[in-house]
């Protein structure tokens, strides 16, 4: 194989390689971003949950429990997708990983 060839195959292989960390960036990068809208929902969901007692609280009132349930589910579902996306992430990482040793492997034959 001549030396422009080979240069031709490594340089390919770079690209492919930018490519796909590209790829995975972009889609880890967008599954953060989800993760940080889902906290800000939590925080919301919170100072909601912070109103409403406040509001029993001086009011002398009984805690509703149809008050609080929805708010508590709210947080609850977030903090599950919180964690899905999460392993979705780890996920997207082992696999990077897996490409880009498999690549690495192919370069060196």
């Amino acid at each position: 194989m001549s030396k422009v060839e080979e240069l031709k195959e490594k340089t390919a292989g770079a690209a492919l390689s930018a490519a796909k960390t590209a790829k995975y960036v972009a889609i880890i990068s967008k599954k953060r971003m989800e993760i940080a809208l889902e906290k800000e929902r939590i925080r919301r969901e919170y100072a909601k949950l912070g109103r409403i007692y406040y509001k029993d609280y001086v009011t002398d009132e009984e805690p509703d429990e149809a008050e609080y349930v929805p708010l508590c589910e709210n947080i609850n579902e977030s903090f599950r997708r919180i964690n899905a996306l999460k392993d979705e992430i780890t996920d997207l990482k082992d696999e990077y990983r897996g490409c880009s040793e498999a690549l690495a492997t192919t370069e060196e034959e």
